[in-house]
């Protein structure tokens, strides 16, 4: 009898042991909690998940070298004007121009979504949208940069000298709407080669009266007319001539895609320094709305096509010795 006890005893013992070691097995380690980056609603919560991303600028000091005699390009000053700026030179020019950067066009994106809901609300419709990227924005809309552009703009609409007959994009590059001016450039198309060369040609013959020798040439020798005329530019290959300060950069380029010839110039600050740079250590111009060029051609009556500016006008005065 006893022994019966002590085994059903020692059965107890046993069970409960089994039944606490089940008890305190580990718990699944918590699921890491991941910021909801997409979340809406209203009240502080959505007002926070809304927050647009912190864009963080990190501009360098122009390198110690020689810094560029002249920063007025197209009207503008490369450095010094804002956006402001070219939306009034737009206007007086009669350019028909606009924001095409990311964020901006997200957001014209967004308008045009929240116009229609607030249509088929009016009618009494259901507004149905998938569009759950209206109240989120991506990584790429917290870069601030201000694209201004304005397509189909005239040669004949830039007098700040005289240039071949072409048509094409006018753009102004902004860091942010706080920042100056960092890129101007005019790059038009043409389907003749031979007055796409000569419109090459004169954008370098006018930026080397400029700024001197360039510091860069084509590797390759640019195709010459043939006694028709007629000239043949292969197909991919990049002719670009540049001019290279600590503070600015110049580029003319002549490329061709298929039937297209592509013709460009460009005035710059270098990717990665501050946009201010061309600016620094300089006294501030008059101020005025488009600061004259120096050197510079007077306005003139637009080239025509395969026309050289040298020719058509007295050579500007020389640029003064670079400032710093």
């Amino acid at each position: 009898m006893l022994l019966a006890s002590r085994l059903t005893l020692l059965a107890c013992v046993l069970g409960l042991a089994a039944c606490g070691a089940g008890e305190q097995r580990p718990e699944p380690a918590a699921e890491p909690t991941q910021p909801t980056a997409t979340a809406t609603g209203s009240g502080l919560a959505g007002l926070f998940a809304r927050r647009e991303q912190e864009w963080r600028f990190e501009f360098k000091d122009p390198r110690p070298g020689p810094r560029a005699p002249v920063t007025v390009a197209m009207h503008t000053d490369v450095g010094r004007h804002h956006v402001a700026d070219a939306e009034a030179l737009a206007a007086r020019l009669g350019l028909a121009c606009g924001d095409t950067s990311i964020r901006a066009s997200m957001e014209g994106r967004r308008k045009v979504e929240r116009k229609r809901l607030e249509d088929a609300r009016a009618r009494g419709e259901d507004a149905v949208t998938a569009a759950s990227w209206l109240d989120r924005k991506s990584k790429r809309e917290a870069n601030p940069q201000v694209r201004f552009s304005c397509p189909k703009t005239r040669s004949e609409q830039l007098t700040d000298r005289p240039r071949p007959r072409s048509e094409g994009r006018l753009l102004f590059v902004f860091d942010s709407v706080d920042h100056p001016l960092r890129h101007v450039s005019y790059q038009r198309t043409a389907k003749d080669p031979a007055p796409a060369l000569a419109d090459y040609e004169d954008a370098v013959a006018h930026y080397t009266r400029v700024y001197g020798p360039p510091t860069r040439v084509p590797s390759r020798e640019l195709p010459a007319p043939g006694p028709d005329g007629a000239v043949d530019i292969p197909v991919a290959t990049n002719f670009e001539t540049e001019w290279a300060f600590s503070d600015l950069l110049v580029k003319v380029s002549l490329l061709r895609y298929a039937s297209l010839i592509t013709v460009g110039e460009r005035v710059e600050v270098p990717p990665g320094i501050r946009p201010d740079a061309p600016q620094l250590g300089k006294p501030a111009p008059a101020d005025a709305a488009d600061p004259p060029a120096t050197p510079m051609t007077s306005p003139a009556t637009p080239l025509a096509a395969g026309q050289s500016a040298a020719a058509a006008s007295p050579p500007p005065v020389a640029p003064s010795a670079p400032a710093g």
